[in-house]
């Protein structure tokens, strides 16, 4: 497994936790609508993503937050804030 899988795992993880919705991880891919198909709220967006903050070392802020509408959208940002930007 590769470190970008490991991290897209675990940020699988986080989303099925932060979901009301009976997914199972497999379910979930990039194209995945945090709104629509994982139906999160606003606050538990806010949460998800400060569940991501501490996890991975980043900070997101506000202008970010309000940009992700899949779960690929959340991988790119991660992938983004690691590699330094």
């Amino acid at each position: 497994m590769t470190e970008t899988d490991a991290v897209r795992e675990r940020v699988i993880a986080h989303l099925l936790e932060a979901s009301d919705q009976e997914l199972e991880a497999a379910e979930v891919t990039a194209a995945t609508r945090l709104r629509e198909d994982l139906d999160l709220s606003s606050l538990q967006a806010v949460t998800l993503v400060m569940d991501l903050e501490d996890e991975f070392g980043i900070t997101v802020e506000d202008e970010e937050l309000e940009g992700l509408a899949t779960v690929g959208d959340v991988f790119s940002l991660i992938e983004r804030k690691q590699g330094g930007e």
